[in-house]
Order: structure tokens, then C-alpha cells, then sequence
């Protein structure tokens, strides 16, 4: 899970740049820790969060002013993430693997 979400952070800051100037935002979003989904349920884990708070931190991504291109959130919050997604040969080392793997050009 979490290299898969470290990945999410990196993409959203590569297309960040490649969408700057355009009025595009890219925006990466942790939503909640253990929502009440299956997966969690399903490993008998106790949730700490349901999907509804989950839910709420994508609305209120949808619908926010005054967002900057870029940024990760957790729940409602505007945080700095982990050093790694900050990582630009790390963003291109992904940017590369996935045109390789979906054929993009």
C-alpha cells in the first residue's frame, strides 16, 4: 500500500509540472487512515475512519478555491509529504516505467 501510494504522490507531482500554466491542477489526496472499506474489514482490521469522512475529504478537494498545483493532502489538511515523493529522478523513473508498461508515448 504504501509504495503503491507513494507512487500516486510522485505521478501527481510530475503531472503537476507538465500541467503548469494550463489551469490543470494535480492534486494528490491521502483520505482517511483504515476507512471501513472491505479491504480493511475483509483482514479483520478495526477501521479508524469510515468512508463518509473519506468521502468528505475528496468533496472538499472538488469543490476548494485557492488550491496550488501540486499539493498533498491529508483528510482536509495541506501537509508536506513523505521526502521520497519530493524525489524529481524518482517522478522521472516512474514517468519512464509507466509509458514503458501502457505504451504512452
Amino acid at each position: 500500500y504504501g509504495q503503491s501510494k507513494l507512487a500516486q504522490i510522485l505521478f501527481a507531482k510530475d503531472l503537476a509540472e507538465e500541467l503548469d500554466g494550463t489551469g490543470v491542477l494535480s492534486v494528490s489526496l491521502h483520505p482517511a487512515t483504515l476507512m471501513g472499506t472491505g479491504m480493511v474489514l475483509d483482514r479483520g482490521i478495526e477501521p479508524r475512519a469510515t468512508v463518509e469522512e473519506g468521502l468528505e475529504a475528496v468533496l472538499q478537494l472538488v469543490q476548494a478555491d485557492g488550491l496550488r498545483n501540486g499539493q498533498y493532502f491529508r483528510g482536509l489538511e495541506p501537509v508536506d509529504p513523505n521526502a521520497q515523493a519530493m524525489d524529481a529522478e524518482a517522478r522521472a523513473k516512474l514517468r519512464a516505467l509507466s509509458r514503458e508498461l501502457t505504451g504512452a508515448p
